[in-house]
């Protein structure tokens, strides 16, 4: 069950929301079941009293389980768009059913967002989790900065990462991605918090890039650990 262990990892569920998004009492955990549109393979997903998320995909036509989409390159476009399809009937219980359950955190980091390609402020509206562009070493259970870019030229958002390494192709005009990282939204901060002027007498002059935070800001971003 590894992709239900990397979505769900320091998540934890909120079983009268679970309720409310559609999941049954059945025997000793919760179970729900949908169709992925346009086949005829059902999904179901258990939450167990202990919170551990368990699912399998069924191809109603031969009563049988499949599981060619569980392999970590799925070959053939069937066995992809049904991994798709599952990982995003996950996602949206993730978003609408589970809390961050805190854990101890690792380094520091501060990565770029360009208010002309993303708004960040609408996405965080809807999910407090969201998926991001993976271009770094970042880890599950690193904080992660997210310096809007000008015209704002601060630090906004603290997140934590809760996933990383997900297979995840995406590609426009103005981005290309082959994986990304799911940042659960921690602080929100004002402009003129952490602005670049701040920053700079921190160490930091430019983020144009994923890079470390520096000590400097790092007491600066977190005064409670003085």
């Amino acid at each position: 069950m590894e992709i239900e262990r990397q979505l769900f990892k320091n998540l934890k569920p909120n079983f009268t929301k679970l309720r409310n998004f559609g999941f049954k009492s059945v025997n000793d955990h919760l179970e729900y079941t949908t169709i992925i549109p346009q086949t005829n393979f059902s999904v179901s997903i258990t939450v167990d009293r202990n919170g551990q998320v368990a699912g399998k995909v069924m191809d109603n036509d031969y009563h049988a389980e499949y599981t060619n989409f569980r392999a970590v390159d799925p070959q053939g476009g069937f066995a992809t768009n049904i991994k798709k399809a599952y990982v995003a009937i996950l996602k949206n219980i993730a978003t609408h059913c589970f809390n961050y359950d805190p854990v101890t955190t690792g380094q520091e980091w501060i990565v770029p967002a360009n208010p002309k390609f993303f708004d960040l402020e609408r996405d965080f509206a809807k999910h407090t989790t969201i998926i991001w562009k993976q271009t770094t070493h970042i880890q599950v259970g690193d904080i992660v900065y997210i310096y809007v870019t000008s015209p704002v030229s601060a630090i906004k958002y603290k997140c934590v990462a809760v996933a990383v390494n997900l297979p995840h192709y995406y590609h426009d005009q103005n981005i290309t991605m082959h994986y990304v990282m799911r940042l659960h939204l921690l602080t929100r901060y004002k402009p003129t918090e952490f602005n670049l002027e701040q920053l700079k007498r921190a160490g930091v002059k430019a983020v144009r890039g994923p890079r470390h935070v520096p000590k400097p800001l790092s007491k600066m971003l977190n005064p409670e650990k003085e």
